[in-house]
């Protein structure tokens, strides 16, 4: 999606922000990573098995986010920038773009975001220094392998929304209309199949409303809830990612 459309979200005041996150948690955010279902599916996967590996790797990242709730906040990042920049299927630019959502939090609106983070993660934020100079980084690895000038200005327009609006705004926007979309298109869900996902999404729903009571905070027990199945979900895409044609003809997006 061109990011000059997402330039009327950094008019959405917190309150409207906030809700365009949450919504995520039933329309395109929960669900692309509720299609897994379908990837172990099409992959031939005894689909048994692959629920409990998946739950074991949601329980253990999970128990680290309880337990050390900076590191978690820290291997959520890790996690969250490896994954969008690898679906988005453009070399170092996307790990780049998927870099630019995730710091410039950081960078331009800590005070935005430090409620969410005392509930989160204990308060904990990523020092604007070590933001900036990972985002450089990533910068210039991206222009090195000389990109299309064209994904480069839109990656800079995607870097004006990211510090103009409201951090949750920016993240919704991404998350729904590049990331999920562009997962929801590898996978190529059809007809029936939303079913399967929708019921898959419950369970998603359900984990939320079950950490509310530890996180106190609606965003907090829903990014928990996404931090838990963010690595079985990484894992899951990357070996659908593997292959060599997606299934339903969907190209891979950035290609």
């Amino acid at each position: 999606m061109p990011s000059a459309l997402l330039l009327p979200l950094a008019l959405l005041p917190e309150g409207w922000a906030l809700g365009l996150l949450l919504l995520s948690a039933v329309v395109l955010g929960l669900p692309h990573g509720a299609a897994d279902v379908l990837v172990a599916r099409r992959l031939g996967w005894p689909l048994g098995r692959f629920l409990a590996l998946y739950l074991l790797a949601s329980g253990l990242a999970l128990v680290l986010l309880l337990l050390l709730p900076p590191l978690g906040l820290g291997v959520f990042l890790v996690l969250a920038l490896l994954h969008w920049g690898r679906v988005e299927g453009k070399g170092l630019l996307g790990y780049w773009r998927a870099g630019t959502v995730l710091l410039f939090p950081f960078l331009f609106h800590q005070e935005k975001i430090l409620g969410f983070l005392q509930a989160f993660a204990q308060g904990f934020l990523v020092p604007p220094g070590m933001a900036l100079a990972l985002w450089g980084l990533l910068g210039l690895g991206a222009l090195w392998q000389r990109p299309p000038w064209r994904q480069v200005v839109d990656t800079l327009l995607l870097g004006i929304v990211a510090s103009l609006a409201h951090p949750y705004a920016a993240l919704a926007g991404y998350f729904l209309l590049q990331h999920s979309w562009d997962s929801l298109r590898l996978v190529g869900v059809r007809g029936r199949e939303w079913l399967a996902v929708y019921a898959a999404t419950l369970g998603g729903l359900l984990l939320a409303v079950a950490l509310y009571p530890r996180f106190g905070d609606p965003l907090a027990a829903y990014m928990a809830a996404v931090y838990a199945l963010t690595l079985p979900h990484a894992l899951t895409m990357e070996a659908w990612l593997r292959q060599s044609q997606p299934l339903g003809g969907w190209p891979a997006p950035g290609r």
